[in-house]
């Protein structure tokens, strides 16, 4: 017989001992070795259940969450283990063990020779494997805290400016360790994430992780597998071993759907699937998984008119405003715009190794009197250009870009603007004729007497030019 056509065969190696369970825990395969070392026979262990036997149990946990234990020592049985699913159309259909026992037993046994013994002995150096098992738990502990510092909220209420916002501010802490779903609405660059950061970091989850997903910036065919995770094989193109979703990696946590207003009709009832059920199944995998997630979520559209256009299902949206949080655009809060600023200069400092103080009275009403469209995103935008310029410890209107400056311009202000510009060229037209208003007249271009209602006009009839 070919050996190739029979993996039962193949699997009758002499060195280690291999059992296979199936989905259901169940002992469909055993090999000589492994019945030789644990004393049983085909009829004791084939289509019994692996918790029957003092064998194990490990093996079920890895049918359960689906993680591969490649290697595992044991030095009070002097075992080395090694534990696989076994993955069949991207689904989980049983365990593989495979054990190779360090011990006389086995030399007693005859499972090996006494030559063979020794070889396998001495390649096998403990202190190698627990050095390379402590870098292993080091880079994975390296990993956990690079992600919980890039998954965490970093700021609460302190980090949200202005007056107008207390009442915001009084909001978020009664809503804090409520398990409650929030919907976070306000037109764009209002600062929505700041308001779910804060949420998150009064609440009783703080110390779990708030991971942040743009449902605008996924591509729609993409946006399942990055949500829920997906298994080992589930489409071509997949890492090996799978990938967890964001769901997963927010458990006990927080998760921030920003632009749920763009989240695809498909995706939107297996979003409402998990609000209600509680559980996720990652892409092609069967098993649901439990997940402990509170869902603060994000909108700069009229989710009610979608509702009504028949682009959001309605009972997602019932479920995802449980707690309505609107932040109001910027012209509709002045009082906030300068304390906003001033804040923002404190940073831009630090970014930029610079050292600007303030902002000069006329540079404020030039920003209080913009409306800025683009809100608080807009204004930091602002700033940053006019201290990279800033020729001065405090920013001035010059610094300000033009369309700023030239939004504050109202009718008085260009007539204001006018007759100061009218008045210098009068004096600088005595200045260069001295004392003949006559010359001064005719440099100008215009007659003696509308010379002399001009000065009049601009209070100079005792002005003396120069002598």
């Amino acid at each position: 017989m070919n050996p190739f056509e029979d993996p039962a065969l193949m699997m009758n190696t002499p060195y280690e001992g291999i059992i296979f369970i199936d989905h259901d825990g169940y002992i469909r395969f055993a090999n000589t070795a492994f019945k030789t070392y644990t004393g049983l026979a085909d009829a004791d262990l084939l289509h019994t259940h692996l918790s029957q036997h003092n064998l194990d149990p490990s093996l079920l946990e890895t049918i359960q969450t689906g993680d591969p234990d490649l290697l595992s020592y044991y030095p009070e049985a002097r075992l080395l283990v090694s534990r696989q699913p076994v993955i069949k159309d991207g689904k989980i259909v049983g365990a593989l063990g495979r054990y190779v026992a360090l011990d006389l037993y086995a030399l007693k046994q005859k499972l090996w020779d006494r030559e063979d013994f020794l070889k396998i002995v001495s390649r096998i150096r403990i202190r190698d494997i627990m050095i390379q098992t402590s870098r292993l738990f080091t880079e994975l502990n390296a990993y956990r805290d690079d992600f919980l510092r890039s998954n965490t909220a970093i700021t609460g209420i302190e980090a949200i400016i202005g007056s107008s916002q207390n009442y915001l501010k009084e909001m978020i802490l009664r809503l804090a360790n409520s398990p409650s779903a929030v919907l976070i609405t306000g037109e764009s660059g209002v600062g929505k994430e700041l308001y779910a950061q804060a949420v998150h970091f009064h609440s009783d989850r703080s110390h779990q992780p708030f991971v942040k997903v743009n449902c605008a910036a996924i591509p729609e065919n993409l946006l399942e597998s990055e949500l829920f995770g997906y298994v080992d094989g589930a489409f071509t193109g997949a890492r090996k071993g799978g990938k967890m979703g964001k769901f997963e990696l927010a458990n006990q946590g927080t998760i921030f759907l920003d632009e749920i207003g763009e989240m695809p009709w498909s995706m939107q009832a297996k979003l409402l699937r998990v609000l209600q059920e509680k559980e996720i199944e990652r892409v092609g995998d069967g098993k649901p998984r439990p997940v402990d997630v509170r869902i603060v979520s994000a909108t700069n559209a009229d989710l009610e008119h979608l509702v009504a256009a028949k682009k959001f299902r309605h009972d997602l949206y019932y479920r995802l405003n449980v707690v309505k949080i609107y932040i109001p655009p910027l012209r509709e809060r002045k009082q906030d715009i300068i304390p906003l600023a001033e804040h923002i200069l404190q940073r831009l400092n630090t970014k930029l190794g610079q050292n600007v103080y303030g902002i000069s009275e006329t540079a404020k009403r030039l920003l209080t009197e913009y409306d800025w469209p683009g809100n608080v995103r807009e204004l930091n935008n602002v700033l940053e250009m006019a201290m990279n310029f800033c020729q001065t410890p405090e920013i001035i209107p010059e610094d300000l870009p033009l369309h700023i400056r030239k939004s504050s311009y109202q009718p008085a202000d260009y007539r204001e603007a006018m007759s100061q510009a009218e008045r210098q060229i009068i004096i600088q037209a005595l200045d260069i004729a001295g004392k003949n208003r006559e010359e001064a007249a005719e440099r100008l271009g215009i007659s003696r007497a509308t010379l002399f209602r001009l000065l009049k006009k601009h209070k100079l009839l005792n002005y003396p030019g120069k002598s």
